[in-house]
Protein backbone atom coordinates (compact mmCIF):
# COMPACT_ATOMS: atom_id res chain seq x y z
CA UNK A 1 0.00 0.00 0.00
CA UNK A 2 2.78 2.33 0.92
CA UNK A 3 4.53 1.54 -2.33
CA UNK A 4 1.41 2.32 -4.35
CA UNK A 5 1.03 5.74 -2.64
CA UNK A 6 4.69 6.55 -3.19
CA UNK A 7 4.33 5.54 -6.83
CA UNK A 8 1.29 7.78 -7.28
CA UNK A 9 3.07 10.76 -5.72
CA UNK A 10 6.09 10.24 -7.93
CA UNK A 11 3.89 9.99 -11.01
CA UNK A 12 2.04 13.21 -10.03
CA UNK A 13 5.31 15.05 -9.48
CA UNK A 14 6.55 13.94 -12.90
CA UNK A 15 3.34 15.18 -14.54
CA UNK A 16 3.61 18.58 -12.85
CA UNK A 17 7.24 18.92 -13.87
CA UNK A 18 6.42 18.03 -17.46
CA UNK A 19 3.57 20.59 -17.53
CA UNK A 20 5.84 23.36 -16.20
CA UNK A 21 8.43 22.58 -18.84
CA UNK A 22 5.81 22.78 -21.58
CA UNK A 23 4.41 26.07 -20.20
CA UNK A 24 0.96 24.63 -19.39
CA UNK A 25 1.23 25.01 -15.64
CA UNK A 26 -0.61 27.92 -13.96
CA UNK A 27 1.56 30.88 -12.98
CA UNK A 28 2.62 31.16 -9.39
CA UNK A 29 1.58 34.86 -9.19
CA UNK A 30 -2.09 34.74 -10.07
CA UNK A 31 -2.65 38.43 -9.23
CA UNK A 32 -0.70 39.61 -12.24
CA UNK A 33 -2.86 37.72 -14.69
CA UNK A 34 -6.05 38.43 -12.81
CA UNK A 35 -8.31 41.05 -14.43
CA UNK A 36 -8.91 44.23 -12.37
CA UNK A 37 -12.00 44.25 -10.21
CA UNK A 38 -13.54 47.28 -11.89
CA UNK A 39 -13.17 46.02 -15.44
CA UNK A 40 -16.19 43.73 -15.26
CA UNK A 41 -18.42 46.71 -14.48
CA UNK A 42 -17.31 48.90 -17.35
CA UNK A 43 -19.88 49.47 -20.06
CA UNK A 44 -18.59 49.93 -23.62
CA UNK A 45 -19.82 53.18 -25.09
CA UNK A 46 -20.04 54.97 -21.73
CA UNK A 47 -17.83 58.10 -21.97
CA UNK A 48 -16.37 57.72 -18.48
CA UNK A 49 -15.80 53.98 -18.88
CA UNK A 50 -14.09 54.54 -22.23
CA UNK A 51 -11.80 57.09 -20.58
CA UNK A 52 -10.91 54.56 -17.90
CA UNK A 53 -10.02 51.95 -20.53
CA UNK A 54 -7.86 54.44 -22.46
CA UNK A 55 -6.11 55.64 -19.30
CA UNK A 56 -5.49 52.08 -18.22
CA UNK A 57 -3.66 51.45 -21.49
CA UNK A 58 -1.52 54.57 -20.95
CA UNK A 59 -0.61 53.42 -17.45
CA UNK A 60 0.34 49.96 -18.74
CA UNK A 61 2.57 51.59 -21.37
CA UNK A 62 4.25 53.91 -18.79
CA UNK A 63 3.78 52.33 -15.35
CA UNK A 64 6.34 54.62 -13.68
CA UNK A 65 4.61 57.89 -14.65
CA UNK A 66 3.09 59.40 -11.46
CA UNK A 67 0.95 61.89 -13.38
CA UNK A 68 -0.76 59.12 -15.34
CA UNK A 69 -1.38 57.26 -12.09
CA UNK A 70 -2.90 60.34 -10.45
CA UNK A 71 -5.27 61.02 -13.32
CA UNK A 72 -6.18 57.33 -13.47
CA UNK A 73 -7.09 57.48 -9.78
CA UNK A 74 -9.36 60.46 -10.44
CA UNK A 75 -11.27 58.54 -13.11
CA UNK A 76 -11.69 55.50 -10.87
CA UNK A 77 -12.90 57.71 -8.01
CA UNK A 78 -15.48 59.32 -10.30
CA UNK A 79 -16.67 55.81 -11.28
CA UNK A 80 -17.06 54.96 -7.57
CA UNK A 81 -14.15 52.55 -7.26
CA UNK A 82 -12.56 54.16 -4.16
CA UNK A 83 -10.11 51.41 -3.20
CA UNK A 84 -8.71 51.08 -6.70
CA UNK A 85 -8.43 54.87 -6.91
CA UNK A 86 -6.62 55.04 -3.56
CA UNK A 87 -4.19 52.40 -4.80
CA UNK A 88 -3.30 54.56 -7.81
CA UNK A 89 -2.84 57.65 -5.61
CA UNK A 90 -0.49 55.81 -3.27
CA UNK A 91 1.57 54.43 -6.16
CA UNK A 92 1.87 57.93 -7.66
CA UNK A 93 3.01 59.37 -4.30
CA UNK A 94 5.70 56.68 -4.03
CA UNK A 95 6.94 57.23 -7.58
CA UNK A 96 7.36 61.00 -7.11
CA UNK A 97 8.39 62.31 -3.70
CA UNK A 98 7.31 65.83 -4.70
CA UNK A 99 3.85 64.86 -5.88
CA UNK A 100 1.47 66.52 -3.42
CA UNK A 101 -1.64 66.40 -5.62
CA UNK A 102 -1.95 62.61 -5.36
CA UNK A 103 -1.91 62.84 -1.56
CA UNK A 104 -4.38 65.73 -1.58
CA UNK A 105 -6.78 63.76 -3.79
CA UNK A 106 -6.31 60.76 -1.51
CA UNK A 107 -7.34 62.94 1.42
CA UNK A 108 -10.48 64.06 -0.42
CA UNK A 109 -11.32 60.44 -1.19
CA UNK A 110 -10.93 59.31 2.43
CA UNK A 111 -12.85 62.34 3.66
CA UNK A 112 -15.85 61.48 1.46
CA UNK A 113 -15.69 57.92 2.82
CA UNK A 114 -15.81 59.22 6.40
CA UNK A 115 -12.32 57.93 7.17
CA UNK A 116 -11.17 61.15 8.80
CA UNK A 117 -8.00 59.73 10.33
CA UNK A 118 -6.70 58.54 6.96
CA UNK A 119 -7.79 61.80 5.35
CA UNK A 120 -5.91 63.92 7.91
CA UNK A 121 -2.81 61.79 7.44
CA UNK A 122 -2.98 62.31 3.67
CA UNK A 123 -3.48 66.09 4.05
CA UNK A 124 -0.53 66.39 6.42
CA UNK A 125 1.71 64.53 3.98
CA UNK A 126 0.53 66.81 1.19
CA UNK A 127 1.35 69.89 3.31
CA UNK A 128 4.80 68.53 4.13
CA UNK A 129 5.50 68.30 0.40
CA UNK A 130 3.85 71.63 -0.51
CA UNK A 131 3.33 73.97 2.47
CA UNK A 132 2.04 76.72 0.20
CA UNK A 133 -1.01 74.82 -1.07
CA UNK A 134 -3.99 76.49 0.65
CA UNK A 135 -6.60 73.80 -0.07
CA UNK A 136 -4.75 71.21 2.01
CA UNK A 137 -4.65 73.59 4.98
CA UNK A 138 -8.34 74.40 4.64
CA UNK A 139 -9.51 70.76 4.45
CA UNK A 140 -7.28 69.84 7.37
CA UNK A 141 -8.89 72.69 9.33
CA UNK A 142 -12.36 71.35 8.50
CA UNK A 143 -11.46 67.93 9.88
CA UNK A 144 -9.98 69.47 13.05
CA UNK A 145 -13.18 71.45 13.52
CA UNK A 146 -15.31 68.30 13.13
CA UNK A 147 -13.23 66.69 15.86
CA UNK A 148 -13.79 69.79 18.04
CA UNK A 149 -10.09 70.67 18.01
CA UNK A 150 -10.84 74.36 17.47
CA UNK A 151 -7.36 75.78 18.10
CA UNK A 152 -5.79 73.50 15.53
CA UNK A 153 -8.62 74.28 13.10
CA UNK A 154 -8.15 78.05 13.46
CA UNK A 155 -4.42 77.65 12.90
CA UNK A 156 -4.98 75.82 9.60
CA UNK A 157 -7.64 78.29 8.47
CA UNK A 158 -5.31 81.19 9.23
CA UNK A 159 -2.53 79.62 7.17
CA UNK A 160 -4.91 79.07 4.26
CA UNK A 161 -6.03 82.72 4.39
CA UNK A 162 -2.47 84.00 4.57
CA UNK A 163 -1.63 82.08 1.41
CA UNK A 164 -4.84 82.95 -0.43
CA UNK A 165 -7.15 85.59 1.15
CA UNK A 166 -9.88 84.74 -1.37
CA UNK A 167 -10.46 81.43 0.45
CA UNK A 168 -13.01 83.26 2.65
CA UNK A 169 -15.14 84.08 -0.41
CA UNK A 170 -17.93 81.48 -1.00
CA UNK A 171 -17.72 82.10 -4.73
CA UNK A 172 -14.11 81.00 -4.61
CA UNK A 173 -14.47 78.39 -1.87
CA UNK A 174 -18.01 76.99 -1.43
CA UNK A 175 -16.88 74.92 1.57
CA UNK A 176 -16.31 78.03 3.67
CA UNK A 177 -19.99 78.03 4.65
CA UNK A 178 -19.36 74.81 6.63
CA UNK A 179 -17.17 76.53 9.23
CA UNK A 180 -17.95 79.01 12.00
CA UNK A 181 -14.30 79.82 12.75
CA UNK A 182 -13.39 81.98 9.80
CA UNK A 183 -13.69 85.21 11.78
CA UNK A 184 -11.29 83.83 14.41
CA UNK A 185 -8.79 82.98 11.70
CA UNK A 186 -9.09 86.56 10.41
CA UNK A 187 -8.40 87.86 13.94
CA UNK A 188 -5.29 85.68 14.13
CA UNK A 189 -4.01 87.22 10.90
CA UNK A 190 -5.06 90.78 11.80
CA UNK A 191 -1.76 91.87 13.47
CA UNK A 192 0.21 90.51 10.54
CA UNK A 193 -2.08 92.24 8.02
CA UNK A 194 -1.92 95.50 9.99
CA UNK A 195 1.88 95.40 10.08
CA UNK A 196 1.99 94.78 6.35
CA UNK A 197 -0.32 97.72 5.65
CA UNK A 198 1.69 100.06 7.88
CA UNK A 199 4.91 99.16 6.05
CA UNK A 200 3.23 99.98 2.72
CA UNK A 201 5.00 97.17 0.98
CA UNK A 202 3.97 95.49 -2.24
CA UNK A 203 5.51 92.14 -1.29
CA UNK A 204 3.05 89.24 -1.10
CA UNK A 205 3.34 85.59 -0.14
CA UNK A 206 5.12 83.64 -2.82
CA UNK A 207 2.24 81.15 -3.22
CA UNK A 208 -0.62 83.68 -3.09
CA UNK A 209 -1.44 83.78 -6.79
CA UNK A 210 -0.14 80.36 -7.84
CA UNK A 211 -3.19 78.28 -6.84
CA UNK A 212 -5.85 80.98 -6.82
CA UNK A 213 -7.89 79.41 -9.65
CA UNK A 214 -7.75 75.79 -8.51
CA UNK A 215 -11.09 74.44 -7.18
CA UNK A 216 -11.39 73.42 -3.54
CA UNK A 217 -14.37 71.07 -3.60
CA UNK A 218 -13.13 68.35 -5.98
CA UNK A 219 -10.08 66.33 -6.96
CA UNK A 220 -7.43 68.04 -9.09
CA UNK A 221 -5.79 66.78 -12.25
CA UNK A 222 -2.11 67.12 -12.96
CA UNK A 223 -2.83 69.41 -15.92
CA UNK A 224 -4.60 71.94 -13.68
CA UNK A 225 -1.71 72.13 -11.24
CA UNK A 226 0.91 72.16 -14.00
CA UNK A 227 -0.85 75.15 -15.62
CA UNK A 228 -0.78 77.01 -12.30
CA UNK A 229 2.90 76.26 -11.67
CA UNK A 230 4.19 77.28 -15.11
CA UNK A 231 6.83 80.03 -14.76
CA UNK A 232 5.90 83.39 -16.17
CA UNK A 233 7.53 84.34 -19.42
CA UNK A 234 10.26 86.98 -19.16
CA UNK A 235 9.18 90.38 -20.50
CA UNK A 236 10.44 91.09 -23.97
CA UNK A 237 12.79 94.06 -24.30
CA UNK A 238 11.56 96.65 -26.76
CA UNK A 239 14.02 99.28 -27.94
CA UNK A 240 13.31 102.81 -29.11
CA UNK A 241 11.43 103.33 -32.32
CA UNK A 242 14.42 104.17 -34.51
CA UNK A 243 17.15 102.46 -36.45
CA UNK A 244 19.31 102.04 -33.36
CA UNK A 245 16.44 100.43 -31.50
CA UNK A 246 15.77 98.03 -34.36
CA UNK A 247 19.42 97.04 -34.47
CA UNK A 248 19.40 96.51 -30.72
CA UNK A 249 16.37 94.24 -31.00
CA UNK A 250 18.29 92.08 -33.49
CA UNK A 251 21.27 91.75 -31.21
CA UNK A 252 23.43 94.60 -32.49
CA UNK A 253 24.70 97.24 -30.11
CA UNK A 254 24.43 100.82 -31.29
CA UNK A 255 27.31 103.14 -30.30
CA UNK A 256 26.40 105.86 -27.82
CA UNK A 257 25.89 109.34 -29.30
CA UNK A 258 28.83 111.73 -29.12
CA UNK A 259 28.61 114.27 -26.35
CA UNK A 260 29.25 117.88 -27.09
CA UNK A 261 31.11 120.22 -24.81
CA UNK A 262 28.84 123.20 -24.34
CA UNK A 263 31.63 125.44 -23.11
CA UNK A 264 33.76 124.80 -26.17
CA UNK A 265 30.91 125.75 -28.48
CA UNK A 266 29.79 128.74 -26.43
CA UNK A 267 33.19 130.18 -25.56
CA UNK A 268 35.65 129.53 -28.42
CA UNK A 269 39.29 129.85 -27.46
CA UNK A 270 41.54 132.24 -29.44
CA UNK A 271 44.06 130.60 -31.79
CA UNK A 272 47.60 130.21 -30.49
CA UNK A 273 50.29 132.68 -31.38
CA UNK A 274 51.61 132.23 -34.92
CA UNK A 275 48.47 130.55 -36.16
CA UNK A 276 45.81 132.43 -38.03
CA UNK A 277 44.78 133.89 -41.36
CA UNK A 278 47.56 136.49 -41.45
CA UNK A 279 50.42 134.05 -40.79
CA UNK A 280 49.76 131.59 -43.59
CA UNK A 281 49.10 128.80 -41.08
CA UNK A 282 45.63 127.57 -40.42
CA UNK A 283 44.63 126.07 -37.17
CA UNK A 284 43.64 122.40 -37.55
CA UNK A 285 39.94 121.93 -37.33
CA UNK A 286 37.72 118.90 -36.95
CA UNK A 287 36.75 116.89 -40.00
CA UNK A 288 33.12 117.62 -39.43
CA UNK A 289 33.48 121.43 -39.80
CA UNK A 290 35.40 123.20 -42.62
CA UNK A 291 37.97 125.94 -41.83
CA UNK A 292 36.75 129.48 -41.50
CA UNK A 293 38.65 130.60 -44.64
CA UNK A 294 36.87 128.03 -46.82
CA UNK A 295 33.55 128.24 -45.07
CA UNK A 296 30.90 129.76 -47.33
CA UNK A 297 29.65 133.12 -46.27
CA UNK A 298 26.18 133.09 -44.86
CA UNK A 299 23.58 134.24 -47.27
CA UNK A 300 22.06 137.51 -46.30
CA UNK A 301 18.64 138.34 -47.45
CA UNK A 302 18.63 141.43 -49.71
CA UNK A 303 17.32 144.58 -48.18
CA UNK A 304 14.03 145.48 -49.78
CA UNK A 305 14.08 148.77 -51.75
CA UNK A 306 12.08 151.61 -50.26
CA UNK A 307 8.76 152.23 -51.93
CA UNK A 308 8.75 154.98 -54.63
CA UNK A 309 7.58 158.37 -53.42
CA UNK A 310 4.14 159.37 -54.34
CA UNK A 311 3.96 161.67 -57.45
CA UNK A 312 3.11 165.27 -56.62
CA UNK A 313 0.93 167.16 -59.06
CA UNK A 314 2.89 169.81 -61.03
CA UNK A 315 2.35 173.37 -59.84
CA UNK A 316 0.64 175.67 -62.30
CA UNK A 317 3.04 178.34 -63.76
CA UNK A 318 2.62 181.77 -62.32
CA UNK A 319 1.04 184.28 -64.78
CA UNK A 320 3.42 186.88 -66.24
CA UNK A 321 2.92 190.34 -64.85
CA UNK A 322 1.01 192.59 -67.15
CA UNK A 323 3.06 195.41 -68.63
CA UNK A 324 2.30 198.82 -67.11
CA UNK A 325 1.55 201.65 -69.53
CA UNK A 326 4.10 204.38 -69.63
CA UNK A 327 3.14 207.50 -67.80
CA UNK A 328 3.33 210.76 -69.73
CA UNK A 329 6.03 213.05 -68.57
CA UNK A 330 5.05 216.51 -67.35
CA UNK A 331 8.08 218.19 -68.74
CA UNK A 332 7.90 219.14 -72.26
CA UNK A 333 10.80 218.61 -74.37
CA UNK A 334 12.72 221.65 -75.20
Amino acid sequence: MRRSIATMLATLAAVVATAQENGNAPANDSKKTEAPFYRQYLVPGNPLDDQIVDQEKRVEASPDDPNLRTDFGNLLAMRRFPEQAAEQYEIAAKLDKKNFIALYNLGLLRETQGKYGDAMSAYKKSISRKPGFPASHFHLGLLYERQNDLDAAVEQYAKALRIDPSMRDPRRNPLVVQTDLMYQASLVNYPRDLAGNSMKTDAVFVEETKFRKTPVDRALSTQEVAAEEEPEAAPREIGPGNAAGAAGAQGATAPPPARRNPRASTFPQPPPEGVGPGTGTQRPTSTGRPPRATRPAPQVAPTPAPPPPEEQPEAAPEPAPEPTPEQPSDAEPS
